[in-house]
C-alpha cells in the first residue's frame, strides 16, 4: 500500500481476499465472517519460545502484545473496581476532577486540563492527534500512590469489602483480587497479601491510628488498583 510502506507478508493472501471480496459482491460483512472464522484468526496468541524464534519482531502477529488502556478507560476502570463509578448516562459535562461519572463527561478546556487524564497521555487538545502515545513515566505511579482521590476510592472500597465481619482476611482478599484483576490470587500472592494486611494493622495500631484494620485494608486495595495488570490488556 504505497511505495514507502512495508511490503505485505502474504501478498498472495491479499490477492485472494481481494478476489473473494469482488466475487462476494463487495460485501464486507461476509468477508469479515470468513476471516474471523478462519483457523488462523482463531489460533492462540499466547507467547511461546517457538513463536519468538520464528517471528522475533512479531511482524507476523504471532503473539499478542500487551496494550495499555486509554486515559479515560483507566480512570473509569479504577472507579468501577472501587465501586465509586457513577454510571448515570447523559447530562452536562464538568471540569470537576472529583466527579465520579465516566471520563467522557469531562469538559475539555485547554486552560484547565484534568491532571488524572494528562498523566496517562490523554490527547493534547491544541492540535490534531493521529495516534495516542503510551508513555511510562514516574508521575503515573506517583499519582496512583499519592493522589487523595485514589486514596478516597480505595478507602470506600475497603469499607464495603470488609463490612462483612464473617469473612476472614483471606476471603475478602480473594474477593478483592477477583474484582480488580478478574482472577483469584495465587497461593504466594494470597499469603503475601494476608501477611501485609496483618503487618500494616499492627503498625497502625501501635501508631494510635483510628480504625487500623480499615487503613490496612485500604493500603492493600490501593496497591491492587496500582498494578500494571489493571490497566494493561493481556
Amino acid at each position: 500500500f504505497g511505495v514507502q510502506g512495508g511490503k505485505p507478508s502474504h501478498p498472495e493472501l491479499l490477492d485472494w481476499l481481494a478476489s473473494e471480496l469482488m466475487s462476494g459482491g463487495w460485501r464486507l460483512k461476509s468477508l469479515h465472517r470468513l476471516m474471523m472464522t478462519s483457523r488462523t484468526y482463531r489460533q492462540s496468541s499466547a507467547p511461546s519460545e517457538a513463536k519468538a524464534e520464528r517471528d522475533p519482531n512479531n511482524s507476523l502477529l504471532s503473539r499478542h502484545v500487551p496494550t495499555r488502556l486509554e486515559a479515560e478507560a483507566i480512570r473509569d476502570t479504577l472507579l468501577w473496581i472501587t465501586g465509586a463509578l457513577d454510571a448515570t448516562p447523559f447530562g452536562p459535562g464538568t471540569l470537576d476532577e472529583s466527579s465520579r461519572r465516566r471520563s467522557i463527561y469531562f469538559t475539555i478546556k485547554r486552560s484547565q486540563l484534568i491532571p488524572a487524564m494528562q498523566v496517562f497521555d490523554a490527547p493534547e487538545p491544541l492540535v490534531s492527534q493521529s495516534t495516542r502515545p503510551a508513555t511510562t513515566i514516574a508521575p503515573q505511579a506517583l499519582w496512583l500512590m499519592n493522589n487523595p482521590k485514589v486514596r478516597e476510592w480505595a478507602s470506600g472500597w475497603a469499607q464495603r469489602t470488609t463490612l462483612n465481619a464473617s469473612l476472614d482476611t483471606s476471603e475478602w482478599v480473594t474477593s478483592a483480587y477477583q474484582r480488580a484483576l478478574q482472577r483469584s490470587p495465587s497461593p504466594v500472592e494470597l499469603q503475601a497479601s494476608v501477611g501485609f494486611v496483618k503487618q500494616q494493622t499492627d503498625r497502625y495500631r501501635k501508631a494510635g491510628t483510628g480504625r487500623p484494620e480499615l487503613q490496612a485494608a485500604t493500603d492493600l486495595l490501593q496497591t491492587l488498583i496500582s498494578l500494571n495488570e489493571v490497566i494493561y490488556v493481556d
